[in-house]
């Protein structure tokens, strides 16, 4: 938590100070913006792509689940059809099958949280390395995360701008 506050209060004192002096230290003006994250994450044509992917590869997760779940309904139900030593036999089956369904959970959920997590870095990178190349093309000298600051003014914000350009860059790559 202090370390959070320390942050803010950084960035705080540093668009004070930039604002306050309205020129660098060799003289050239200070362009500055902001942009809304999470909105550029969330309208990001590539986001809503792979998201599409990841949930299309849990639900045949589930559907494979489901199966192995009937199964084992399956086999209980044959099992309290069997006579007592049959249905012990049956009994460490089913046991196997409901221990393969427990593995089978653990290791998708896995596999999921690691293909989201990997997902998630590539599309911050992504959005990252547009937004410096955005600033660096247009002469800004600091483009701020929207969330780290306290007051703005809608003029400076430059969320939809980097929008279209990753969403241009996407659909472009999507051509190829």
């Amino acid at each position: 938590m202090v370390k959070k506050v320390s942050c803010i209060l950084v960035v705080v004192f540093t668009c004070v100070i930039c604002l306050a002096a309205g020129k660098s230290v060799i003289g050239a003006e200070t362009k500055m913006g902001y942009v809304d994250v999470e909105k550029v994450f969330n309208e990001y044509e590539y986001t809503k792509s792979e998201d599409s992917k990841l949930k299309e590869s849990g639900r045949q997760k589930a559907q494979e689940r489901d199966t192995m779940v009937s199964e084992i309904k399956r086999l209980k139900e044959e099992g309290e059809l069997l006579s007592e030593s049959a249905s012990q036999e049956k009994q460490l089956v089913i046991d196997d099958k409901i221990k393969d369904l427990k593995d089978f959970d653990q290791q998708i959920r896995t596999e999921l949280r690691n293909e989201r997590d990997k997902l998630l870095r590539e599309i911050f990178d992504n959005i990252r390395i547009i937004i410096e190349e955005y600033g660096k093309k247009n002469g800004y000298t600091f483009i701020f995360n929207e969330k780290a600051l306290l007051y703005k003014v809608d003029s400076y914000d430059l969320t939809d701008e980097i929008i279209k350009v990753l969403n241009k860059q996407y659909s472009e790559k999507d051509k190829k």
